[in-house]
């Protein structure tokens, strides 16, 4: 569905998400042993910071999601007709 550049990308970005959380949650139970908010403050933090690029992606924003690649196709064909 994707190039190999794309997957391998993604693949690699996800490892790095993995070895990082795995260096930084260590230190991160034990600074919440002593203030309840480091841990699950910063965990909340985070999912909101990454929710916010989410909302605010030109590809998503103010449009309908489809359900079905061939529904996109069709959409995307279908807008590509029509700009040019």
């Amino acid at each position: 569905m994707f190039p190999t550049c794309v997957r391998n990308s993604a693949l690699s970005i996800v490892r790095q998400a993995v070895t990082i959380s795995g260096v930084i949650s260590p230190a991160l139970i034990a600074a919440g042993k002593n203030v309840a908010f480091m841990s699950y403050g910063v965990f909340g933090l985070m999912i909101g910071f990454c929710g916010l690029f989410v909302v605010c992606l030109p590809e998503t924003k103010d449009d309908a999601l489809c359900d079905t690649m061939e529904e996109q196709e069709q959409k995307e064909s279908g807008a590509s007709t029509n700009g040019v």
